[in-house]
């Protein structure tokens, strides 16, 4: 039977949850959007693909969270400082898309849909560095 230790668990346990928030952002930018885009109109596909992106990031920052937490106990520094980034990433979302009260100045058009374009943007960057905290944390470093 083999030897299993403390650090050997964290380490898996960081990675699987890392893994989990970036699926879940990959499924929020990608698939929701371009399932969205293709079944709805403009208006109702964005402000849906909106409603989506802002559910999922709380749920996408605790998942880092805890990725964050297992690796520092098992001393995967790396893991640890690209999981705190990305919680962070995820939650700016929620802050990207929040309702803006100003108002556009005078003979101009407020255009919404560059929020949301810099959201699923910023989402996807995110993804790639929670999988990239996933990897380290299966690695140890």
């Amino acid at each position: 039977m083999a030897n299993f230790d403390l650090s050997t668990v964290l380490h898996a346990l960081a990675a699987m949850t890392a893994g989990g928030a970036a699926a879940s952002g990959w499924t929020a930018a990608v698939i929701v959007a371009n399932t969205a885009f293709d079944g709805l109109d403009h208006g109702r596909a964005d402000r849906h693909l909106r409603k989506v992106l802002v559910a999922t990031a709380s749920f996408q920052a605790i998942l880092m969270a805890a990725a964050a937490g297992c690796a520092i106990l098992s001393g995967a520094m790396a893991a640890f400082v690209t999981a705190v980034i990305a919680a962070l990433g995820f939650l700016s979302n929620m802050w990207t898309l929040a309702p803006r009260k100003d108002k556009a100045p005078e003979g101009l058009h407020k255009r919404n849909s560059t929020m949301r374009i810099l959201a699923v943007s910023l989402t996807l960057i995110i993804t790639v560095l929670a999988a990239t905290s996933g990897v380290l944390a299966a690695l140890g470093i």
